[in-house]
């Protein structure tokens, strides 16, 4: 992390603005007891900062694709990188940051390079529909912004409590909500209600680690399976048997490379009914067993063809069906 301040730190700045010329623009005021009031802060909390230097880092400690309940800024500094978020290929360049949001299915393809300088900020949101416009938009670091990346890095590593980070951060979060995205304007997926309705089916879906089903998910809705059922088809293009399905699936790929649990357990786990039906499952879904992926040292399955991906048949009889 020291190498990453430094080399955040030595890149060129703005130049500041001249002090005295801000002053003398000021206005007058009529009331000098009335000012602006702030509007609701976006604090994150629980941030995390670290490096990657080479591109095989970049899929550790989960091979696969990831996803977890918090934000990832993603700066990168030195080297282009395919980031896939969800269904998307995105070419995040050098000098340009990109938000993965909770609960996105994110892993990497190959660096052009071997080596490569990438500063990741991990954080949490209780709000997180307030970032929704940066949702696939690589942006790009002006030096106005490298330069309060610098001092966010360097405050985390200086600071022992959290509250310079967390201001640094929500200031940083703002710049980039401002931005105008780096990306061509048909290349960015515009916020809409499905990505909200797609967000909470997937924080449901994973909670406390289980595999709820459909019924158990549009009860916390507050709305009834048949209902969850017809939006989640009509927002996100595909069924949510199917979708649920896919969560599973791509739980069952990070414990397969993770730990040292039997097939056996990552099927109870993962909500299957047996080790038969889920390696069935996930033959469909990868053309491979369990245990081939397993040992084939692959970062993450290619998944098979629409078709066959549409006859994953999981045992109706489980508990924790989709």
């Amino acid at each position: 992390m020291a190498k990453m301040t430094m080399f955040l730190t030595i890149m060129p700045t703005p130049a500041a603005p001249d002090l005295k010329q801000l002053v003398a623009r000021l206005p007058q005021p009529l009331h000098q007891m009335q000012g602006r009031s702030a509007k609701a802060l976006m604090l994150p909390d629980n941030i995390v900062c670290f490096q990657r230097r080479t591109a095989i880092d970049l899929n550790k400690p989960r091979r696969g694709r990831a996803l977890h309940h918090r934000f990832v800024l993603i700066c990168a500094l030195k080297t282009s990188v395919t980031v896939c978020v969800d269904e998307r290929s995105i070419r995040l360049k050098a000098g340009e940051a990109l938000l993965v949001f909770p609960f996105q299915f994110h892993h990497y393809a190959e660096a052009q390079q071997a080596s490569l300088s990438w500063l990741f900020v991990t954080f949490e949101l209780e709000a997180p529909e307030a970032l929704a416009g940066l949702r696939f938009r690589p942006l790009r670091l002006t030096p106005r912004l490298i330069a309060l990346v610098a001092d966010l890095v360097a405050t985390y590593e200086t600071e022992r409590t959290a509250d310079l980070p967390v201001l640094l951060l929500a200031v940083l979060l703002e710049r980039l909500r401002r931005l105008k995205p780096a990306a061509a304007p048909e290349q960015i997926a515009s916020s809409s209600p499905q990505s909200g309705l797609k967000l909470r089916v997937n924080q449901l879906a994973q909670r406390s680690g289980e595999s709820p089903g459909i019924g158990e998910i549009a009860r916390s809705l507050g709305i009834s399976p048949s209902h969850l059922r017809a939006r989640f088809r009509a927002s996100c293009g595909v069924s949510i048997g199917r979708h649920l399905r896919q969560l599973r699936l791509e739980r069952a790929c990070g414990l397969l490379r993770l730990g040292p649990q039997r097939v056996s357990e990552i099927a109870e786990q993962c909500g299957f009914a047996s080790i038969y039906s889920f390696s069935r499952a996930f033959r469909l879904a990868y053309g491979v067993s369990p245990l081939a992926y397993r040992h084939s040292g692959r970062a993450a399955p290619a998944p098979a063809s629409a078709g066959r991906q549409g006859r994953i048949w999981v045992n109706k009889s489980s508990k924790k069906r989709a």
